[in-house]
């Protein structure tokens, strides 16, 4: 996760390691929680750099991943569940 932070007219660009976590019924981070009817889309973009972008599209907004491996199987999984509520 990147998170940007400007002090002092100094733009400071923090990377830090976090993880999403898949649950029976909804999908976190660190400091947010999609449950299963929320989330609307998953999507990834792949970069000319060593990292992607995993897109997590809910109801209450984007929320962007950068993400070392291609997460095309994480996706596939959050997919069925997201199915399975339904």
């Amino acid at each position: 996760m990147i998170t940007r932070k400007i002090e002092w007219e100094e733009q400071h660009i923090i990377e830090h390691k976090s993880f999403l976590h898949l649950y029976p019924q909804k999908l976190t981070d660190d400091s947010n929680e999609f449950y299963f009817h929320e989330i609307l889309d998953l999507s990834y973009r792949e970069s000319q750099r060593s990292f992607g972008l995993l897109y997590v599209h809910t109801t209450r907004g984007l929320y962007p991943y950068k993400v070392r491996e291609n997460p095309i199987e994480f996706i596939k999984l959050v997919e069925e569940k997201i199915k399975g509520m339904m």
